[in-house]
């Protein structure tokens, strides 16, 4: 029989804790732009996974602009509880308005935009938004709960959120994040996958974002209190199509997934531990395949996470990439582009989607694997659609964004322009007065300004400016 434990050990195990604690606290991210606003509402918003959203009237790093009143707006009573505390209240506009959001560090951020539609009217809204310059939602219409995720490069000290309502319409917004993205989240290289084959291109990191999907496969939900850039992954099995149950297996791990030492390519940003504990299986020969219905027309990249949580040792599974029915990756050993078991890893492909709508991805066993049960592996996935053009995701359309250019530079630019030219007058009207009290010296003491030929002692004459007595001073 166990003997019960003495205060001391208490102590030391408390001890374990506490700085267990501290090490996992330590270790979560902190971005250095971290807006979180609870638009519409008069108090505080506290999330379960401890975020804290503050009212969007009244917030030092953040200025509501709008030509007319805004409104605010709550749930009517007895309507039934939200599922958020984000989404008791809203912000309504009936004009163009903006949000100015500073920012502490220019780079790569993320944008989510909550809208939860609690009454008719939010839900018939039409309306478009604009970041930066960029529209990142046209003719939108929130008819039911989502949150649009963005992720987009910050090149200045203010980011512009900018509402436009549709003629006739209004404009409603729930809650906003802004959080600096971490560098390793978006690489600049990836693979294009067409019918002619992959190839490598660059240029990724100019490039906008929206996440679509995030998907982690044949395991639980992962909420924002599991990640710590605040994500969700929802489980795979809604998106597999036509896969016999008999071509897969199902696996979950216990052990620890391991980081490479210094990796700025792999992180826990990149995605949560939870994501790379399950995975999905596939036998030598067959072939697993997940559809995700998509906007046709539209460029994505498309993110794969492996991480062999199934192989006893090295070299054991070797299995093909498969993007939209396209061969992306032929023979894939992930143990010699890893080295190590329960390492994760990720591919950047690229895919256009023209008029089918609908992105496959899938992995392919090749019986050259040492396991007769276990070919290849999928962990995690994630699909984002890409910008169309430079002004927006779903190309050039012709809304007035123009209440954004007069701070689209940043506050600090701005003040900087301001106090260069107020220098810069200062010392004219400096130098002026200087100039007007040596003349008025000069004249006082019998001399004045004027000019002169003289001997440059070459036999030459050079024309030179210096002080001579005036003729008229005699």
């Amino acid at each position: 029989m166990a003997s019960p434990p003495t205060p001391c050990r208490l102590a030391i195990l408390l001890l374990g804790v506490l700085c267990s604690a501290a090490a996992v606290a330590a270790a979560r991210y902190a971005p250095a732009d971290d807006h979180l606003l609870a638009c519409g509402a008069e108090a505080a918003a506290v999330l379960p996974d401890g975020r804290r959203f503050v009212p969007d009237s009244g917030c030092a790093s953040t200025r509501l602009r709008s030509p007319a009143p805004t409104l605010s707006s709550a749930a009517p009573p007895g309507s039934p509880p939200p599922p958020s505390p984000l989404h008791a209240s809203a912000r309504v506009f009936s004009c163009r308005a903006s949000y100015d959001l500073a920012v502490r560090r220019r780079g790569r951020h993320i944008l989510r935009l909550h809208f939860y539609p609690f009454g008719p009217a939010l839900s018939d809204s039409r309306f478009h938004v604009g970041a930066g310059g960029l529209l990142l939602l046209h003719n939108f219409n929130a008819s039911s709960p989502v949150i649009k995720e963005f992720i987009l490069p910050v090149d200045s000290d203010v980011l512009v959120l900018t509402f436009v309502p549709d003629s006739g319409s209004t404009a409603f917004i729930n809650a906003i994040e802004l959080v600096s993205a971490p560098e390793e989240l978006v690489g600049d290289i990836g693979t294009l996958v067409t019918s002619g084959g992959a190839s490598q291109i660059d240029g990724l990191s100019s490039q906008v974002f929206e996440t679509l999907y995030r998907i982690t496969v044949a395991g639980r939900k992962v909420t924002p209190f599991n990640d710590t850039l605040w994500r969700t992954w929802v489980n795979d099995a809604d998106f597999l199509v036509g896969t016999d149950s008999t071509n897969y297996k199902v696996w979950s791990f216990s052990g620890r997934i391991a980081y490479p030492k210094g990796s700025r390519q792999m992180t826990r940003e990149v995605a949560p531990d939870n994501v790379y504990r399950s995975a999905r299986s596939v036998k030598p020969g067959a072939n697993v395949t997940w559809g995700f219905p998509v906007p046709a027309s539209s460029r994505y990249l498309v993110r794969m996470h492996f991480c062999d949580i199934v192989s006893k040792a090295l070299y054991e599974l070797y299995f093909n990439i498969y993007v939209n029915g396209n061969l992306a990756v032929k023979d894939f050993d992930l143990s010699s582009t890893t080295g190590f078991l329960a390492y994760p890893y990720y591919i950047d492909f690229i895919v256009d989607v023209e008029d089918e709508g609908m992105l496959k991805l899938a992995i392919g066993g090749l019986k050259q694997s040492r396991s007769d049960e276990v070919s290849g592996i999928l962990n995690a996935l994630e699909i984002m659609r890409m910008n169309k053009t430079s002004g927006g995701m779903d190309g050039n359309f012709p809304i007035a964004l123009d209440m954004e250019y007069g701070v689209s530079k940043g506050i600090g630019e701005v003040a900087r322009s301001l106090l260069c030219g107020f220098i810069f007058a200062g010392l004219f009207v400096a130098l002026v007065m200087l100039v007007l009290r040596l003349r008025i010296e000069l004249r006082n003491n019998g001399t004045a300004w004027s000019w002169k030929p003289m001997d440059s002692g070459e036999g030459k004459l050079a024309k030179a400016y210096q002080l001579v007595p005036s003729k008229a001073d005699y």
